[in-house]
């Protein structure tokens, strides 16, 4: 894509793959070629992936459309936003924000702030299920969210996407895409706003 400098390249071998792995990718400009940066094994959803509905690019026509709840991580490009973790992060070239338990990210589709960040204490609370932001384990301890299905958000077709730390290599997530702590603290320390990284997350097949 155009003006798009970094990307986050993910492959699984099928669509009903749990596992896979992404190649960071990075250019200096439009006129430069690409220069892998790194890789590493990643899992995705339970249930494999499904083709994100309104996707810009051609996507295989075999593979369902993502739906919410249906346990699949969304293939697509789709840009990022912010890195969050339950510390205080410093030198970050992204935008950031610290979660605690007062943030949620909502993920009931008859909500009016349906995936959406949310402050808890602050919300009109008009939903009935959403995602802690801050967990007793250590899964969100760091992340970035995937501006899946945003701007504007279509009720019922999936939300709170997000790259997280892995409980470990065989468990799958609900439809995020998730990897070691390790390679997570490189990803979030590589990523450059400035860069406008995206998320290109496709099968192999």
């Amino acid at each position: 894509m155009p003006n798009n400098n970094q990307v986050l390249f993910v492959k699984t071998p099928s669509a009903s793959s749990i596992k896979g792995n992404m190649f960071l990718y990075e250019r200096k400009n439009e006129k430069q070629s690409w220069k892998l940066a790194d890789s590493f094994p990643v899992t995705v959803g339970r249930s494999g992936l499904a083709k994100d509905a309104h996707s810009v690019i051609p996507l295989n026509d075999n593979l369902p459309v993502k739906q919410e709840g249906d346990g699949k991580s969304p293939s697509g490009i789709f840009k990022l936003w912010k890195v969050f973790s339950y510390h205080n992060l410093q030198n970050l070239k992204m935008p950031f924000v610290q979660v605690d338990t007062n943030f949620y990210c909502v993920d009931d589709v008859n909500s009016r702030y349906y995936n959406q960040l949310i402050l808890a204490d602050t919300a009109i609370k008009d939903f009935n299920s959403f995602e802690h932001m801050k967990l007793s384990s250590n899964g969100y301890e760091y992340g970035v969210w995937v501006l899946y299905n945003s701007n504007p958000a279509i009720a019922g077709n999936g939300s709170c996407i997000f790259l997280h730390v892995w409980r470990d290599e065989n468990t799958p997530t609900s439809g995020c895409t998730a990897m070691a702590k390790e390679n997570m603290l490189k990803l979030i320390h590589w990523l450059d706003e400035k860069k406008n990284p995206v998320l290109l997350q496709v099968v192999e097949e």
